[in-house]
C-alpha cells in the first residue's frame, strides 16, 4: 500500500485519541505516505507529527468545502480511513480513494437503540482500541498511543507563560463540553489552594469555551495564579501542558492533550465512563461510586435524575489526595530562586 489518508477533524479530544492509528499504521505499512484530514483549529496540533506526510485542513462550513477538498484529493490513496463517518468525511474518503474503511462507534442495534431515543452509556472498550479495532481489516491488531505534535513557536509561547511558575506545576481546568461534565468552580478553587499550600505553583488551563467556568474559578479562588494559559491557541495550550508535571481536569480535551504530551492526569469522571474516555497510565480517574453513573456517551445539558449527584456529591478531598499520590510519584524538582 502507497498511500493511506485517515479523516477525522472533530471535536478536539476524538481528533487526539484517533493519533492512536498513526503508530500502528506506520508499523504495518512502513513505506505508506499517510495524511490527515481535520478541521483548522486542530491542523497546528498534528502538522510535524513524523508519521504523517501532510495534513489538509477541512472546512466545516457546509458541504462545498468537503466538495472542494474531495476534488483535491480525488484518486490519489489507496484507502481512506474514515474515523467521522459523518456527511462530509465520506464526501471526502469516497473520492480520495477507491476503498474506505470507516469507524463505527456503535453497533447496528445501538444505532437502532439511539435513533430511537434509547441510547445506554457505552462503558468500553477505550476509544483507542474503537479506532484500532476500525483498522482490522487492514491488518491493525493493536492500539497506540495518540500524540500531538505543537510547533517549536507554540511551545516558545507556552514557555513564555509558564517562565513565572515554579515547579511543581499543576495545571488545572475546570471546563468541559456540556454542563453535566463540570464539576463546581468552587471545588476545582479548593483544590487549587489544597495544593498551593503544598508548594505547587497553579496553571489555569482550558480554551475560549470554557470563559465562564474559568471566571467562575477565579471568583472562587479570589487570588491569582501562577500561570494562564487559556488565552493561548489550541497547540500552545498542549505545549503547556507538556510542561507542566500534573493536570487536574473534568472528562475534556485537556485531558486528551496533555495525555498525549506524556503529563499524568487526574481526570474528574461523572456522567460519562472513564473506560471509554479515561486517561492512559499513570493518570488516574476520580468518580463518586454511584449507581446511575455512567449516565451519558458524552455529556448532557442537565441530569437525567435531576440531582447531578455524580458531580455535586464529589468532595475536593478526593481530588487532593489522588493529585498529591500523582505527585509523589514525580521526581523531586527544585523551585526557581
Amino acid at each position: 500500500m502507497d498511500a493511506i489518508l485517515v479523516i477525522r477533524y472533530s471535536a478536539l479530544g476524538d481528533v487526539v485519541l484517533a493519533t492512536s492509528v498513526l503508530e500502528p499504521l506506520r508499523a504495518r505499512y512502513p513505506r505508506a505516505r499517510i495524511e490527515w484530514v481535520t478541521s483548522p483549529a486542530y491542523a497546528p496540533l498534528l502538522e510535524g507529527l513524523p508519521a504523517l506526510a501532510a495534513v489538509h485542513r477541512l472546512d466545516l462550513a457546509g458541504p462545498r468545502g468537503a466538495l472542494a477538498l474531495g476534488r483535491a484529493l480525488r484518486g490519489r490513496f489507496d484507502v481512506a480511513v474514515d474515523l467521522q463517518n459523518k456527511l462530509k468525511s465520506r464526501l471526502v474518503a469516497r473520492a480520495a480513494a477507491p476503498r474506505v474503511v470507516t469507524f463505527r462507534r456503535r453497533s447496528a442495534r445501538r444505532a437502532l437503540l439511539a435513533l430511537l431515543g434509547l441510547d445506554p452509556p457505552m462503558r468500553g472498550p477505550h476509544a483507542t482500541v474503537l479506532y484500532a479495532e476500525a483498522l482490522r481489516p487492514l491488518g491493525v491488531e493493536s492500539a497506540g498511543r495518540p500524540r500531538v505534535h505543537p510547533s517549536a513557536a507554540a511551545r516558545e509561547r507556552a514557555a513564555s507563560v509558564l517562565a513565572a511558575a515554579g515547579r511543581p506545576r499543576i495545571a488545572l481546568a475546570p471546563g468541559a463540553s456540556t454542563a453535566t461534565k463540570r464539576w463546581p468552580a468552587e471545588r476545582f478553587a479548593e483544590v487549587a489552594r489544597s495544593l498551593a499550600a503544598g508548594g505547587a505553583s497553579i496553571v489555569l488551563a482550558g480554551g475560549p469555551s470554557d470563559r465562564a467556568e474559568i471566571d467562575a474559578f477565579r471568583a472562587a479562588l479570589g487570588g491569582p495564579v501562577a500561570a494562564d494559559l487559556t488565552d493561548l491557541p489550541v497547540d500552545a495550550l498542549a505545549a503547556g501542558l507538556a510542561d507542566v508535571d500534573l493536570l487536574v481536569a473534568c472528562d475534556s480535551g485537556p485531558v486528551h492533550l496533555a495525555a498525549a504530551a506524556g503529563t499524568p492526569v487526574v481526570a474528574i469522571f461523572g456522567p460519562t465512563s472513564p473506560e471509554r474516555w479515561g486517561p492512559p497510565p499513570p493518570g488516574r480517574v476520580v468518580a463518586l461510586p454511584i449507581a446511575c453513573a455512567p449516565c451519558s456517551n458524552h455529556g448532557d445539558a442537565r441530569c437525567p435524575k435531576g440531582h447531578h449527584r455524580c458531580m455535586l456529591d464529589l468532595g475536593a478531598a478526593a481530588v487532593v489526595q489522588a493529585a498529591r499520590e500523582a505527585m509523589a510519584r514525580l521526581p523531586r524538582l527544585p523551585h526557581p530562586e
